[in-house]
């Protein structure tokens, strides 16, 4: 496998996908891996939303809509390579002190 296109950053955050739900393992500018029990084929096209808590202006929302790249048995569960399309950031919450 070649070099990598953007730094990938290890995670273990909750995504909420419109037919389920996942573990981010990693996210890079152009991509995310997750696991999860969804049946997601290469090619399709899915939608999932990650929440960020514990920052200073709150909670916040990024709606992504990206492409899966490729399936990966991992278990009972499939790891999911998938490229961005598109992100929408939203703020959830304001912080208060």
């Amino acid at each position: 496998m070649g070099a990598r296109r953007d730094e990938r950053f290890d995670s273990d955050l909750r995504i909420k996908l419109d037919r389920g739900d996942g573990r981010m393992r990693n996210v890079s500018a152009s991509g995310i891996y997750f696991l999860t029990d969804v049946n997601l084929k290469p090619g399709e096209s899915l939608k999932f939303t990650l929440e960020f808590s514990g920052l200073q202006i709150g909670v916040v929302s990024a709606r992504c809509e990206a492409r899966v790249v490729r399936v990966d048995p991992h278990g009972r569960m499939k790891g999911i390579g998938a490229t961005f399309e598109s992100i929408e950031f939203h703020r959830v919450g304001a912080h208060t002190n």
